[in-house]
C-alpha cells in the first residue's frame, strides 16, 4: 500500500490527535511520528520463511505470514486486519465498507492489552533504525539492540525515561556486545544527544539488566583510524602489537579506546622510524583531543618502554 503525501496531510492520529502522519516505504506502515501509533500495518508477507530441503519437506514447512520480529511487542504473532480495497472474494468494497473496516482496524489497535508498550517499542525501533542507518551498523546488531530495549521495556525500566536516550544506549550496548567499532560519542552524535545522556542510560541498562558487556577492545578501531590516515599494513601490525602489550599490562581498561589506538599508532610510527603524521593529525583522525593522544602516548612509553617523559 502506498499513500500520496497529499492524502497523508488529511489524516490525523486517533490516539493523540497529531497531524504528523508518515509512511515507512520499507515496512509499508503508516504511523504517527509523535506517539508512534500505527494507523496502517503492512500486508502479510506471502513468501516462505523456511529453507527448503526437498519437495516433501518444503510442503510441510510452508507457512504464510510475517517472520518473527523483535521490533513488534508480541513478535508479530498476533493477527492484524488486512488493508485493501477488495473483500475475500475479490469484490471491490464500497466506501462505507472501507470506512467501517478502517474503524475496526483502529479499534483493534487501540484495544490491544499491550498497546502502550507496543507503541513505545515501535517508536524505539524506528529511533534505533535511524541511528543504526547513520552509523552503518549491520542488521544483526540492530536486532540485538531492539532485544536489549525489549528487555528493559518488559522490566519497566523505560517508564518515565526518554525513549531516544534509551534507544541510543541499547544500540551502543549491542555494538559492544557484537564487537562493532562504534564509540559512545559516535552513537550520541548520530542520535542528536549529549554523550553524558546516552552514557547515563547505558549505565542504567547494564546495571538493571545485569548484562555483562565485554570490555571495549581498542584493537577493533585500528583499521578505522588507519584507513583515515592511509597508513600501510606495517603500521597497523605494530599498532596491534603495542595494544596487545598494553592489554597484558592492564593499562587499557577504562580508557577511551580511540585515544588508546591513536597513541599506540603514534608510538608505532616512532618504533618504525617513520614520521607520517603529528599528534594533532592523528587526534583528528581518531576524533579525540590532542591532549588525550599526548597523555596516552606518555602512559604507553612509560609502561612499555620504561621511558618517563618530562611534562
Amino acid at each position: 500500500m502506498s499513500v500520496l503525501p497529499d492524502e497523508l496531510q488529511r489524516w490525523s492520529c486517533p490516539q493523540c490527535g497529531s497531524k504528523k502522519i508518515v509512511e515507512d516505504k520499507r515496512s509499508g506502515e503508516i504511523y504517527c511520528s509523535d506517539c508512534g501509533f500505527v494507523l496502517v500495518q503492512k500486508l502479510l508477507d506471502e513468501s516462505k520463511e523456511w529453507r527448503e530441503f526437498g519437495d516433501e519437506e518444503s510442503e510441510r514447512r510452508d507457512r504464510v505470514g510475517s517472520p518473527l520480529t523483535a521490533a513488534i511487542y508480541d513478535y508479530g504473532l498476533s493477527t492484524t486486519l488486512e488493508t485493501g480495497i477488495k473483500d475475500a472474494t475479490g469484490k471491490v468494497l464500497s466506501a462505507e465498507a472501507m470506512a467501517e473496516a478502517q474503524k475496526l482496524r483502529l479499534w483493534q489497535q487501540r484495544n490491544r492489552a499491550y498497546s502502550s508498550a507496543e507503541r513505545n517499542l515501535q517508536v524505539a525501533s524506528k529511533t534505533i533504525a535511524q541511528i543504526a542507518d547513520q552509523l552503518k551498523v549491520p542488521k544483526p546488531t540492530y536486532i540485538r539492540a531492539i532485544q536489549i530495549y525489549r528487555d528493559a521495556l518488559e522490566r519497566g525500566l523505560v517508564r518515565g525515561r526518554p525513549i531516544n536516550s534509551l534507544a541510543a544506549a541499547a544500540l551502543y550496548a549491542a555494538c559492544r556486545d557484537n564487537g562493532i567499532p562504534r564509540t559512545l560519542k559516535e552513537v550520541a552524535a548520530a542520535s542528536g544527544l549529549k554523550r553524558k545522556e546516552v552514557a547515563r542510560s547505558y549505565r542504567l541498562l547494564i546495571r538493571s539488566l545485569e548484562n555483562k558487556m565485554p570490555l571495549s577492545d581498542p584493537s577493533i578501531y585500528v583499521e578505522k583510524v588507519a584507513s583515515k590516515l592511509k597508513v600501510g599494513p606495517e603500521v597497523e601490525r605494530e599498532t596491534l602489537k603495542i595494544l596487545k602489550e598494553a592489554k597484558e599490562k592492564k593499562i587499557t581498561a577504562g580508557k577511551d579506546p580511540l585515544g588508546m589506538v591513536a597513541a599506540a599508532m603514534y608510538l608505532a610510527t616512532q618504533r618504525l622510524g617513520l614520521q607520517l603524521f603529528t599528534q594533532k593529525q592523528i587526534a583528528e583522525a581518531a576524533n579525540v583531543t590532542e591532549v588525550t593522544v599526548r597523555n596516552r602516548y606518555k602512559g604507553l612509553r612509560e609502561a612499555l618502554e620504561g621511558v618517563k617523559e618530562a611534562n
